[in-house]
């Protein structure tokens, strides 16, 4: 049966799709977190938001009880997936459940683990001063086109070797897709038949890209190769995991900077605190706005009875602001001494596989900023927030300035010709 409307006057339901949650996030999850920890929302197929941080974690540490596949029948109804509403399509291991998740998971995991970033670090950082490089000597950039929405989707194509001129095509698509912008089914779709084109074309051939796109076409799960049609959808599943979150996190990062000058003296001086402060500011600024779960157990969370077939989002960012786990919320404290145990990459079997990858990305930005870019500032009156955040948290626009400075990367290290980057500036909603 469906909800009753609100009464007049009363709080509109939980919707994290609507330009009021865009716009107050904060004080909306605040006040469940204080009166509703689970509450139910009729919108999208009726769900309940889980907003407190041990019920989040929970959550994500029991998939026997809370499970992430999609297609789950319940008295006949097919429910599921890892987002409220559901996508137009699977996305990987991210939306299934073991021990299938964790076999394809343990494929995959290696090719980014800390000690493979660590090793890749120094090219990362190669990439992220020749972006800079590019609006250095104007002395004004903006954020979001002209770093953020460059950085993260070159670096993951170069990671997966994909060809290297196509990086500005998957990533327009994956900027519309997380905006559910107009066409921007079109484009996932467009995108996808591109990976399983390369992996038939790879298959041909016998072989892949070095690294775990060859490491997928080579492997066997329960004695069978991977279906052509998953490995493509697992390529998908690294590439659109490791773009818009880092891409929103890094003008998060640049906003919360320029508007805390203190913070960003004490990291000027002591580059060494940076990691502890990234983690701090991922815990505040958590890109991701939530994740989805079915259950398919009965059980009791926060108080309320839940049965089989009944979907949760989880509230990551209200998770991290939970002023019982960490007190003073509000603050970025680089020396939290539990400031790792943030939920912004997840938990459990579903974490991030790219979390290394994604931190040391930050950390590499926030120290080439502070390096050469000191100064930076950013037009408060120009900045333009996501109009609505149903699955990433950040900005559309965000103008700065500074002194202008020199170029740094030599032309023979380039990871691209210029002339593969011109006109990059995608200014996505």
């Amino acid at each position: 049966m469906n909800d009753p409307l609100p009464p007049a006057g009363a709080p509109e339901p939980f919707d994290h799709h609507s330009p009021a949650f865009a716009d107050h996030w904060p004080e909306i999850y605040a006040g469940l977190r204080a009166g509703c920890p689970v509450a139910h929302s009729p919108r999208h197929g009726g769900f309940y938001a889980v907003t407190r941080y041990e019920d989040v974690r929970r959550v994500l540490r029991e998939p026997e009880t809370f499970a992430s596949g999609r297609e789950l029948e319940f008295d006949g109804r097919v429910v599921g997936g890892a987002t409220v509403p559901v996508t137009a399509s699977r996305l990987g291991m991210m939306e299934m459940d073991p021990p299938a998740s964790l076999a394809y998971r343990r494929l995959i995991a290696p090719f980014f683990s800390a000690r493979t970033v660590r090793e890749y670090t120094p090219r990362l950082t190669t990439i992220v001063d020749w972006i800079l490089d590019r609006t250095v000597e104007s002395g004004r950039m903006d954020v979001v086109a002209d770093l953020g929405a460059v950085l993260p989707p070159l670096v993951i194509v170069d990671l997966l070797g994909l060809p290297l001129d196509r990086w500005q095509h998957y990533a327009h698509a994956l900027h519309q897709g997380v905006g559910h912008r107009k066409g921007s089914a079109r484009a996932i779709i467009g995108v996808m038949r591109e990976m399983r084109e390369l992996v038939t074309g790879w298959r041909e051939r016998g072989s892949g890209p070095p690294g775990v796109c060859t490491a997928l076409l080579e492997a066997e799960v329960d004695g069978r190769p991977i279906d052509d049609d998953l490995i493509a959808e697992l390529v998908f599943m690294l590439l659109t995991g490791g773009v818009d979150t880092t891409t929103a996190q890094i003008s998060n990062v640049v906003g919360h900077l320029d508007a805390h000058p203190e913070l960003r003296r004490r990291l000027t001086e002591d580059p060494g605190a940076v990691p502890g402060a990234t983690d701090e500011l991922l815990r505040l600024h958590s890109p991701g706005t939530g994740a989805a779960r079915t259950v398919v157990a009965p059980t009791t969370l926060g108080g309320v009875a839940l049965r089989p077939g009944d979907r949760l989002f989880l509230g990551i960012g209200s998770a991290n602001r939970d002023e019982t786990v960490f007190p003073d919320p509000e603050s970025v404290d680089p020396d939290r001494a539990n400031a790792h145990q943030h939920v912004a990459f997840g938990l459990g079997v579903h974490r991030c596989v790219g979390a290394h990858l994604a931190r040391a990305e930050l950390v590499e930005v926030v120290r080439a900023l502070l390096r050469r870019m000191p100064d930076f500032t950013v037009d408060r009156e120009a900045v333009v927030h996501r109009p609505v955040i149903p699955l990433v948290n950040g900005w559309t626009s965000m103008p700065v300035r500074f002194t202008p400075g020199p170029r740094v990367v030599p032309e023979h290290a380039a990871p691209l010709p210029e002339t593969a980057v011109a006109g990059t500036a995608d200014r996505h909603g």
